[in-house]
């Protein structure tokens, strides 16, 4: 890959006004409209001079011989990186986002899909957020109760969240003394530990004293194997606005929205795709063009993405999907303020 040319200040000027007035209209641009963008600063000649120097470039692209140019994903991106101002929300944009939110007594999964439908009213994108795992979240209680046909009830309470509940079935009756005495274990030793670090420690301890094992480790070892900590299960993700992304132009193509739709679809892809990109070295809001998408159906699209914490944690994520054409300064600022909220109510949650 080459790197990217630095551009000076009057190419910088075309080419701002070039981005600008395409996410504006979705039309191609002509000299004569970068003229008119530019308060008449510069001559068509020289604007027509820039422009072509811009495409051999790879910032701009004809697509029909006849029409005007069209910004690339590499001018998005020096767009995002270098020219792009950030947008400012209005006291009442805020507050509906706020309103819409709700309160502290929120549920986390609750918050999250009111988190994204926000995401998607405000951008006019499609909106997604991603909650926490069951095993990345902290252990702040466990109970097990006995219930009838070798089936065992698991309450967990954990943050940041509230309480969940699961039902696992043994192969082998276990007493509820037996059950106790494992909570307890699993109370004393871990609280504040996160689920998966939890059962990794658990594992490791059984590789390390096969031979030494006494009783209640081999009963918390059964608990484990029939998962009552998580295993694989998926975090959840709430998707919200498809067919806002489906009414853009970019989207006519039947093959294009197929396999969005298909993306969209697979909430697991969905998942490892925002989990890759959380756990990149960015700590803040990320900006995701076309080609740098990991994934082959959203190489037509942008991301705009920020980590949700709790604590010093990345617990989960929210974001916004649209076509490349896409007002970043506002889905920016958006993601940002929304990711700002929902990380205060997961601290009191």
């Amino acid at each position: 890959m080459r790197s990217e040319p630095n551009l000076d200040k009057r190419h910088r000027e075309v080419l701002s006004a070039i981005v600008r007035h395409y996410i504006a209209k979705g039309l191609p641009v002509g000299s004569r409209t970068v003229a008119s963008e530019t308060g008449q600063s510069l001559s068509s000649a020289t604007i027509r001079s820039v422009m072509a120097h811009l495409e051999s470039e790879g910032f701009l692209e004809q697509p029909h011989t006849s029409a005007g140019r069209v910004p690339t994903d590499m001018a998005y991106r020096y767009y995002v990186d270098r020219l792009m101002q950030m947008a400012q929300l209005t006291p009442a944009l805020a507050k509906f986002i706020e309103k819409n939110l709700g309160g502290d007594e929120v549920p986390n999964e609750q918050l999250m899909a009111r988190a994204s439908h926000v995401l998607s009213e405000v951008s006019s994108n499609v909106g997604l957020a991603l909650g926490p795992a069951l095993e990345e979240k902290l252990l702040e209680h466990i109970k097990f109760i006995k219930l009838p046909d070798h089936r065992i009830l698991v309450v967990i309470v954990s943050k940041p969240d509230l309480i969940e509940n699961k039902v696992l079935r043994l192969a082998d009756d276990i007493s509820q003394e037996e059950l106790d005495r494992s909570a307890a274990y699993l109370n004393a030793e871990f609280r504040g530990w996160s689920l998966r670090t939890i059962r990794l420690k658990l594992f490791k301890k059984i590789e390390e004293a096969r031979e030494l094992f006494d009783h209640l480790l081999q009963s918390v070892a059964r608990l484990m194997m029939e998962g009552a900590l998580g295993h694989d299960e998926l975090a959840p993700l709430f998707v919200e606005g498809t067919a806002r992304i489906l009414e853009q132009p970019e989207f006519e193509d039947v093959h294009k929205i197929r396999q969005l739709l298909l993306a969209f679809e697979e909430k697991a892809k969905l998942i490892e795709i925002l989990g890759s990109l959380l756990h990149s070295s960015s700590p803040g809001v990320q900006v995701v063009i076309g080609t740098e998408n990991p994934a082959d159906e959203m190489r037509h699209c942008a991301l705009v993405i920020a980590p949700l914490r709790y604590g010093s944690r990345i617990v989960g994520a929210l974001g916004v999907v649209g076509p490349t054409r896409m007002e970043y300064d506002r889905a920016v600022t958006t993601v940002e303020y929304v990711a700002h909220l929902c990380n205060r109510l997961l601290s009191v949650n």
